[in-house]
């Protein structure tokens, strides 16, 4: 079958591949935290936005990108990060739950979870692989599709799962499990970028 199968390639490479790559991976478990605690919609539309540009960066100008950027630097920045996360979850007060604005939409979250997801995923795996896939099939429009539709399956299913957790679990416990995971995150980028250990 040489017509469209063959030229849908890249997409359902790409599909695929970032599917399996990302199925409980530490982005999904992210998303499960911050889905506890955030709307649904707020964690959705950041992840999936951040996730697209990291994707367009590793189609368009990832391999530049590692060219001039250590991959350490990268490392110790997404660690750092994370535990500050981490911290600010545990010591900053709840703020009472006042009635949002018509879109629903808390903008210091919506920003701080699309940075988060930004960062983290600079330099994962899944960037790699999409570098990979582009430089294999030549076809970037369509493995960026491939890529973003999956990311968009994986999101949504951190998100519902979290959402469920947040209906069912008290909520200084939801800060306190988020904040541990957000933590170890941060302390396994840590021990990746300053001692080489590979953990994630």
């Amino acid at each position: 079958m040489t017509g469209d199968g063959m030229e849908l390639a890249p997409f359902f490479a790409a599909f695929t591949l970032i599917l399996l790559a990302e199925l409980g991976d530490k982005t999904m478990i992210a998303v499960i935290a911050l889905s506890s605690k955030h709307s649904k919609k707020l964690v959705f539309v950041s992840t999936l936005l951040a996730l697209t540009l990291v994707s367009a960066v590793g189609v368009v100008v990832g391999q530049i990108l590692f060219d001039y950027v250590p991959e350490t630097l990268i490392t110790v920045g997404a660690g750092l990060l994370f535990l500050a996360f981490g911290i600010l979850t545990i010591v900053m007060p709840e703020k009472e739950k006042k009635p949002k604005g018509k879109n629903g939409l808390k903008w210091g979250a919506f920003w701080s979870t699309f940075a988060l997801m930004a960062v983290m995923e600079l330099g994962d795996k899944t960037q790699l692989s999409i570098i990979a896939l582009s430089a294999e099939y030549g076809a970037p429009l369509l493995i960026l599709a491939g890529a973003v539709l999956a990311f968009a399956v994986v999101t949504l299913a951190g998100v519902l799962l979290g959402a469920e957790i947040g209906k069912r679990v008290p909520e200084r416990y939801i800060k306190l499990g988020s904040a541990a995971i957000f933590i170890l995150f941060g302390l396994v980028f840590l021990a990746q970028g300053l001692l080489g250990l590979e953990l994630l």
